[in-house]
């Protein structure tokens, strides 16, 4: 399917074609031979081929140049020409705004396209200055730049991918353009800018929460943050079944399978028989200890933190609480591991799979703000769920964060005299899977069916004794992996077409 544009030596084809019913027209000049296809749905595919025809050479610019050439959301279309021309060109699904500036640059995005046509973009740095032209709209109709709010997000969008020093750079090629365009405003204004985003004295007042907070040294990760009331919302909506505290004499058999199967989820693996001997004798641990002593302290020290009253039921009262909270429980249980710097925060990035996760500078405050919600939260389990994505999903430490999150969200039910909830080994990949559900795709579904059957699965867990419970991990599965698990990761493929 395409686009043809008229022309003297195609006339009387394209006439034939149109009453033949091969082809229709769209507009002035301009048909197609899609014949189902919604007129508005085919000038916006096409809008690039459309704008080189009429406009070739021309500089997709102001707005458009910064929402990816894409159509605004007033259906405009904005082009930069060096020569006078008319200013609007209506069409169906878009209109294509001229205005008269500067020819394209050296640092310019060249797009070649049909017919030996070609448009460009402005750079950044441009489309930056562009953006903070004054620009007067007729009633509501809508302005060639984008709002100050939109701007600010832009700009913080590209901070937290690259960066302080992207934003010196864009301001170092902002003032040659400037200088080379004659636009000492929108220079003196994008210095304002910056300044007042380095929490600098600036005339410039920022008008987002967002950048504002950034400016104050506290940047965040807006998208984790919409994700985190999204999926309190849901959590809300939701009835969990609760499983009362166990009994005393129980304790201490849980607090080892929880152990044991936290650092098996993580990579950390023994038997059963070489986890014991490592929590419960000394002296039989020392030659596991010689072998692997990171990995083994890893599994005593997370059993300690469980059998711990004095942290293992520490519900943080605030944010402040919850970073020293989380820094005290990593100090712990990796302080065998110097390298991962325990109980400090990262300072490069991680990721798992495609989960890529918050980067360093924004984990305390997407941590703080995503804290408070988990207080809104009616039941002790929803609450124990919601803090576990909150941790995971920041992923705060170099190592040992889903442990540091399962410790979280238990501290939770403790707290609430509910039972401590343990992942097995056999829920493992249906454990991962929707996690990854819930922060690639949005779709918390999968996680909340994952943990209805957490429940339902940890009810039925006997703790009476060790061999209880061992002889029970046996003979379910359990203890070991199940490539299909119960199906969750069917349900996130699916949510995902």
């Amino acid at each position: 399917m395409a686009i043809i544009f008229a022309s003297a030596p195609r006339a009387l084809e394209i006439s034939r074609a149109v009453k033949a019913g091969r082809m229709r027209k769209l507009a002035s000049k301009i048909y197609t031979d899609d014949l189902t296809s919604p007129p508005e749905e085919i000038v916006r595919r096409h809008r690039l081929e459309i704008a080189a025809h009429f406009y070739p050479g021309a500089l997709i610019s102001h707005r458009s140049a910064l929402e990816g050439s894409n159509i605004s959301p007033g259906g405009k279309f904005h082009l930069t020409v060096s020569r006078a021309v008319a200013t609007v060109r209506k069409l169906p699904g878009m209109e294509i705004r001229i205005w008269r500036g500067p020819a394209p640059q050296a640092k310019d995005t060249r797009t070649p396209l049909s017919e030996g046509k070609e448009l460009f973009t402005s750079s950044q740095a441009r489309a930056v200055l562009e953006n903070l032209q004054i620009a007067r709209a007729h009633g509501h109709d809508e302005p060639k730049t984008l709002s100050p709010e939109e701007l600010e997000r832009w700009i913080d969008r590209y901070l937290r991918i690259f960066g302080v020093g992207w934003l010196d750079k864009l301001r170092q090629q902002a003032a040659d353009l400037a200088s080379r365009f004659g636009w000492p405003r929108e220079r003196q204004e994008l210095n304002q800018l910056v300044a007042a985003i380095k929490g600098e004295s600036s005339s410039y007042r920022l008008v987002t929460d967002l950048v504002r907070s950034r400016a104050q040294g506290k940047p965040y990760d807006p998208e984790r943050v919409t994700l985190f009331g999204m999926l309190q919302a849901c959590l809300a909506a939701e009835h969990f079944v609760e499983l009362p505290r166990p009994p005393a004499n129980e304790l201490e058999n849980r607090a080892f399978w929880e152990a044991y199967f936290s650092n098996f989820i993580e990579g950390t693996r023994f038997t059963v028989e070489e986890a014991r001997l490592i929590v419960y004798d000394r002296e039989g641990a020392k030659a596991l200890e010689r072998k692997r002593p990171d990995d083994a302290h890893d599994i005593l020290e997370t059993y300690r933190l469980i059998v711990d009253p004095r942290i293992s039921g520490e519900v943080p009262k605030d944010a402040p609480h919850l970073l020293e909270v989380l820094k005290r429980r990593h100090a712990r249980m990796m302080a065998s591991r110097l390298s991962i710097e325990p109980g400090v925060f990262k300072k490069t990035n991680n990721q798992f799979g495609s989960r890529v996760f918050v980067a360093p500078e924004l984990v305390s405050e997407t941590l703080a703000r995503g804290w408070p919600a988990s207080r809104e939260l009616p039941s002790a389990s929803a609450r124990a769920l919601y803090v576990l994505f909150l941790i995971a999903e920041v992923h705060p430490f170099n190592d040992g964060n889903g442990r540091i999150s399962r410790l979280g969200m238990n501290a939770e039910l403790e707290a609430s005299a509910q039972a401590r909830l343990i992942i097995p080994t056999s829920l493992r990949n249906d454990y991962l899977t929707v996690l990854e559900a819930l922060t690639g795709n949005s779709n918390p579904a999968p996680f909340i069916a994952f943990a209805h059957k957490l429940a339902e699965v940890n009810s039925r867990m006997p703790f009476g004794s060790f061999e209880q419970s061992q002889a029970y991990f046996k003979q379910t599965g359990a203890l070991d992996e199940q490539p299909q698990g119960f199906g969750f990761l069917t349900s996130m493929l699916e949510a995902k077409t």
